[in-house]
């Protein structure tokens, strides 16, 4: 559990300065990236899509209705999804 807490509190701190000095620096990911958001987030004006993109110029943003455990709540659209990212 501690390892849990670490990764939470990391991504509030050390984490965005390491995601500034990667944007300064230009740095993208190479690969091929999907990003799979909740409906709820979009309504609420999260634009998943717009943040991956400055990190991922080959993305593939998918809007689904389904939670937060989507493997579990929707494993077929899931598996669907990872399947599609894996031959691309």
């Amino acid at each position: 559990m501690p390892s849990i807490v670490a990764d939470y509190r990391a991504s509030a701190g050390i984490d965005i300065e390491h995601d500034r000095a990667d944007r300064t620096a230009g740095n993208q990911l190479q690969m091929p990236v999907t990003v799979l958001q909740q409906n709820w987030g979009a309504a609420l004006g999260f634009d998943a899509a717009a943040i991956w993109r400055a990190w991922a110029p080959d993305l593939r943003h998918v809007t689904v209705n389904h939670g937060h455990f989507m493997a579990e709540e929707a494993p077929v659209e899931t598996t669907k999804e990872i399947r599609a990212l894996l031959i691309r």
